[in-house]
């Protein structure tokens, strides 16, 4: 088992702790590194994307950067992560994980456009883009 790390880091009057190393999944704390993420994005942590992330030892900030700023923006929404997508940005970003995939590409248009319609009822756009499937974040309204 691989020991995992954790650095203590005083921020701004705050403590940011860091997990460096990548623990064996036999001692993977489910909330470990994104915790500081889920102080705020609660909801994450039943999303798919978020979940097979984590389960594979994939933190938020591998994409997003550690974003102190954002975690410390008591003006919710105000400040960015470090790192966000656009739609055109979104491939990319997921390629240099996963730089194939394991479903013939044109069994994968035809079923994201027939998603599409049938979901959104509306014509795909020109380009599909991973997350179309895979799922994004969506910050859900508190109840």
């Amino acid at each position: 088992m691989k020991r995992t790390v954790l650095l203590a880091v005083p921020l701004g009057g705050l403590l940011l702790v860091l997990a460096c190393g990548r623990p064996g999944k036999e001692s993977l704390d489910p909330m470990g590194p994104n915790a500081a993420c889920y102080v705020c994005h609660m909801t994450f942590v039943r999303e798919e994307i978020s979940r097979v992330h984590a389960a594979e030892r994939v933190g938020c900030i591998q994409c997003h950067g550690t974003s102190a700023a954002h975690a410390n923006d008591e003006d919710i929404g105000a400040t960015k992560p470090d790192r966000m997508y656009t739609r055109a940005q979104v491939n990319p970003a997921c390629r240099a994980c996963h730089p194939k995939h394991d479903v013939a590409p044109e069994k994968l248009v035809a079923q994201w456009q027939a998603v599409c319609v049938a979901k959104f009822k509306a014509k795909p756009p020109a380009e599909a883009a991973c997350t179309d499937c895979h799922g994004s974040h969506h910050i859900a309204r508190a109840k």
